[in-house]
């Protein structure tokens, strides 16, 4: 078993919301690896900026913190 910490995955419904997300970030900058056409890694020390940006394009994010 392979355990990660300090990870940021980023998972969306429909992989088409990945193409919107692209037009308000340079995903492909910031996605590590794909997980699959609905779930990326992306570098957790942007997460915040992913998020604030998302946000100011209506795009609602929603942040679990594992323990």
């Amino acid at each position: 078993m392979i355990v990660h910490r300090n990870v940021a995955v980023v998972r969306v419904e429909d992989a088409h919301v990945f193409e919107e997300i692209r037009t308000a970030l340079p995903l492909d900058d910031l996605v590590l690896y794909w997980l699959s056409p609905t779930e990326a890694v992306i570098d957790p020390l942007r997460l915040k900026e992913v998020v604030t940006a998302l946000e100011a394009r209506g795009l609602g994010a929603l942040v679990r913190r594992g323990g």
